[in-house]
């Protein structure tokens, strides 16, 4: 899952600042060689060869070699069944849970009350990416408290900080975007919220009480046909970037006059992070784990109120003292989350388990 976008970002970072110098323990990676020599992992670090489809048999039952690990750090919870008590578990969300129309089939949804409860019985440690997490794991599936520490996700704040005026400039212009535009991550999943989105500044446009255009990023697959009829509906309303390098999100990002996010459920949330770090302000949703990120730094409203949301868009964008007042906010919010802090704290869950095998 490396690859993956949010779990991916996390196991990349875990790997470039692999906190455990080999002296102490030895580090081996299971996953397609291929892959991760693209990424930046530790020299003495062994691959073993290890291709696996999501949710297959095959991935339940884990590795063979696994069987000789002291320890399995296992970023998701699709654990191996057969190393469960020697795995520590990190948990990012229980977005499969709550939203069943979103995972509707039947051997889904027993596969995963089989595999949480498996893991609350038997993991040897469990990681939540929030207090949001570790607190819908104890209140629907009964998890102790005691079983679960919070390990926040960090923002490479190298690549997400504010860059020259001219590169942006130069961004918009190559990838045939408005100078002034609302922006956007995350669309084709139900907890994402996007028809919400789409329909309340629908109406803002037929009234003329709004003329800035949408702007959609993170698309990493095709653009679902609906979103492609709207477009037709409203050509110079609604941009798509598909495939933005992780070096220009950035600048997605920062070209915004406000980013929106009207997400009805989150385990993190990493891109009001990133937009904050930039120097956008984040007009987001106060579902799941959005105020525990986000505190005071951004402008909250209800993702199920269309009035909360209209009202409170055009009162922001309108008063421009409040927006650079957020932004602000927001740059000293995101430097909250860093990898280096969060890889600290991970290290602090591996050594007391690591010194109990020497």
């Amino acid at each position: 899952m490396i690859e993956n976008s949010g779990i991916g970002i996390r196991i990349q970072h875990i790997l470039k600042f692999w906190p455990i110098p080999p002296e102490e323990a030895h580090l081996y990676i299971f996953g397609d060689p291929v892959v991760l020599k693209k990424y930046d992992i530790p020299k003495e670090a062994r691959i073993i060869e290890y291709k696996t489809n999501i949710y297959s048999p095959k991935e339940f039952l884990g590795h063979p070699q696994m069987a000789n690990m002291d320890i399995l750090d296992i970023p998701h919870f699709n654990i191996p069944f057969p190393y469960i008590r020697k795995c520590i578990v990190t948990i990012h969300d229980l977005i499969p849970y709550h939203f069943k129309a979103a995972h509707s089939s039947f051997v889904k949804r027993m596969y995963m009350h089989i595999v949480f409860r498996w893991i609350k019985w038997f993991a040897l440690k469990i990681i939540a990416v929030s207090e949001f997490t570790k607190q819908d794991l104890v209140n629907h599936f009964g998890f102790s408290e005691k079983k679960i520490t919070v390990v926040y996700n960090g923002i490479d704040l190298k690549n997400f900080s504010k860059k020259n005026p001219n590169e942006v400039s130069n961004f918009i212009k190559k990838n045939k975007l408005p100078k002034s535009y609302l922006f956007t991550v995350g669309i084709g999943k139900t907890h994402k919220n996007f028809p919400f989105l789409l329909s309340n500044l629908e109406e803002l446009w037929d009234k003329k009480k709004l003329s800035l255009p949408l702007v959609v990023g993170g698309l990493s697959k095709e653009i679902p046909k609906d979103f492609l009829e709207f477009q037709k509906k409203y050509p110079d309303k609604i941009y798509f970037l598909s495939h933005i390098p992780y070096a220009e999100l950035p600048l997605a990002y920062q070209a915004a006059k406000l980013f929106l996010f009207p997400s009805l459920f989150e385990g993190f949330g990493f891109p009001v992070l990133e937009a904050q770090s930039v120097g956008t302000p984040v007009f987001s949703s106060n579902a799941s784990v959005l105020p525990e990120v986000l505190d005071a730094s951004y402008e909250p409203f209800d993702p199920k109120d269309s009035q909360s949301f209209q009202t409170k868009l055009l009162s922001l964008l309108k008063d421009q003292k409040r927006s650079q007042t957020l932004a602000k906010l927001g740059i000293k919010n995101a430097a909250r989350f860093t990898w280096l802090s969060a890889i600290q704290k991970l290290k602090q869950v591996y050594q007391p388990l690591i010194s109990q095998h020497f």
